[in-house]
C-alpha cells in the first residue's frame, strides 16, 4: 500500500489551486472597482446637499471646485469636503469653480448669479452615463 502523494500529483493539485486563485483574484478586482464606482455615485449625489447645508450652518459663502480628479467644497483656500473621482469615472464638469453655495443654503453659478435652470452634468462609468441635476437648494437627482 502506498502512503502520501507523488510529486506529479502534488504539482497537479498546486496548479489547480493557482488557477482557482487567479480567477478569484481577477473577479475580485473587477467587483471591487464596481463597488468603488457605485459608492462614488452615491456620495456625489449627497455632495451638493451637504455643501449647501454647510454653507447655511456656517453662514458663509462656499465654493465647489473641480480639479479634474477631485471635487471639493472650499471655504477660501481651506478644503472642507473632498470627493476623489475613482479610476474609470469621468465628469463633464469644467475644471475650476463649478458653483457657489450661499449662506441660506442655496446653489448659485460659478459667478455668484442665481441659477436660471438646474445645474446639470454627466458622469461616465465605462459604457454607462448618468445625468446629475442639482437644484437651487442642492438637491441632486440622478437620471440614468
Amino acid at each position: 500500500m502506498r502512503k502520501g502523494m507523488t510529486l506529479i500529483e502534488l504539482l497537479v493539485v498546486v496548479g489547480l489551486l493557482l488557477i482557482i486563485l487567479a480567477i478569484a483574484a481577477f473577479d475580485g478586482r473587477k467587483t471591487l472597482r464596481g463597488q468603488e464606482q457605485a459608492a462614488f455615485l452615491r456620495s456625489l449625489q449627497g455632495f451638493f446637499w451637504q455643501g449647501a447645508t454647510e454653507a447655511a450652518s456656517r453662514g458663509t459663502l462656499l465654493t465647489v471646485v473641480f480639479t479634474g480628479n477631485r471635487l471639493e467644497i472650499r471655504y477660501g483656500a481651506q478644503t472642507l469636503r473632498a470627493l476623489d473621482v475613482p479610476p474609470g469615472v469621468s465628469l463633464t464638469l469644467p475644471t475650476g469653480v463649478v458653483a457657489q453655495l450661499t449662506p441660506p443654503g442655496k446653489v448659485v453659478d460659478a459667478n455668484g448669479n442665481d441659477l436660471t435652470q438646474p445645474l446639470r452634468f454627466e458622469v461616465n462609468l465605462d459604457s454607462r452615463t448618468y445625468t446629475y441635476v442639482v437644484s437651487l437648494i442642492g438637491e441632486v437627482k440622478v437620471k440614468p
